[in-house]
């Protein structure tokens, strides 16, 4: 699955020849609005999270599972989008703790399936870990470069279409389950055992505002 992520675009000649503006983001939560590109090919800056019993909703979907999106009456009408990104947090559970891990292509840009409604949101597609990421957690996003963005858009099937990205991932600060932080240490490798030292109380993994789909992590 995918609670958090980074988008740090001063770095990113692709996002300015794009002609795309934002501020570097090292901390991207559920509610935010996200940069995304549509499946008619523009750009725009949506909610992350589709609120789940209508617009009063007080709990928000983040994530949708591929093998169930046609299934699934929230996801079903929704249109395709992918999200710019250049890294994702993902959380290990060790004992009674959770460990997040930094997945990146070493600061290159790429995209994350997702689906999306104008005006409503967007949700990030993710699908079983590869063999490699499994360790770490047993989902992950539909990772999709610039050459697999309109497969993904004009409507693959299966992440079998897509071909897999490599991915570099190591441990991170716990600092990054609070969206109080939000700056280039948080993707700083650390130590295990220090990795702990400024964890805080409101983690993602502890909000009950957000839901992976089916209610699964």
């Amino acid at each position: 699955m995918c609670g958090r992520y980074t988008l740090s675009v001063s770095n990113k000649p692709a996002i300015a020849e794009l002609g795309l503006q934002s501020a570097d983001r090292f901390n991207i939560a559920p509610q935010s609005q996200v940069l995304i590109q549509t499946d008619s090919g523009a750009h725009a800056s949506v909610h992350w999270g589709i609120p789940m019993g209508g617009s009063k909703a007080s709990r928000f979907v983040t994530n949708a599972r591929f093998e169930t999106l046609d299934a699934k009456p929230l996801f079903r009408d929704l249109a395709r989008c992918a999200l710019l990104t250049d890294g994702w947090y993902e959380w290990q559970r060790v004992g009674a703790k959770k460990q997040p891990w930094y997945h990146h292509r070493g600061g290159r840009l790429f995209y994350m399936a997702g689906v999306y409604q104008s005006g409503v949101g967007c949700a990030v597609v993710t699908q079983s870990a590869s063999e490699a990421l499994t360790e770490i957690h047993h989902r992950q996003p539909v990772l999709l470069d610039a050459h697999d963005l309109n497969s993904w858009l004009n409507g693959a099937e299966s992440s079998d279409e897509l071909p897999a990205l490599e991915i570099s991932y190591h441990p991170v600060s716990t600092r990054v389950g609070s969206t109080r932080y939000d700056d280039s240490s948080l993707i700083a490798p650390v130590d295990l055992d220090c990795a702990t030292v400024g964890q805080t109380a409101d983690l993602l993994s502890g909000d009950k505002r957000f839901s992976a789909e089916d209610g699964k992590r």
